[in-house]
């Protein structure tokens, strides 16, 4: 379970959030692992509905959560991408915007 807290406390670091349940009308993808060490998730479901959707609920086993990105590497054999919160941008004068580069908000529903 250390992991999992890890995971949760970096998780929210990055702007994410744990889901009690998916709402209605949120971008669904189920991952395959989580990283513990910096909140990010390994998404293989590359589509422009998870860039282009503004909610992206992500389902994660909790028994996936790995500890750090270079045992995580050892897991992955197919494209993909790891997110670790929210799009996040800031401009020279360090205006922050969310969801410039994808969803606005990122929920990890664990299962």
């Amino acid at each position: 379970m250390k992991n999992l807290e890890k995971f949760i406390e970096n998780l929210k670091k990055a702007g994410g959030e744990i889901l009690d349940e998916i709402p209605e009308n949120w971008y669904q993808t189920k991952v395959l692992l989580g990283v513990a060490e910096n909140g990010a998730v390994w998404v293989d479901e590359y589509n422009d509905k998870l860039f282009l959707s503004e909610n992206v609920a992500i389902i994660l086993d909790k028994n996936s959560i790995i500890e750090n990105m270079q045992i995580a590497m050892d897991y992955i054999n197919s494209p993909g991408v790891f997110i670790s919160g929210p799009s996040k941008t800031a401009d020279v004068e360090s205006f922050l915007v969310f969801g410039a580069h994808g969803a606005v908000r990122v929920g990890i529903y664990l299962i």
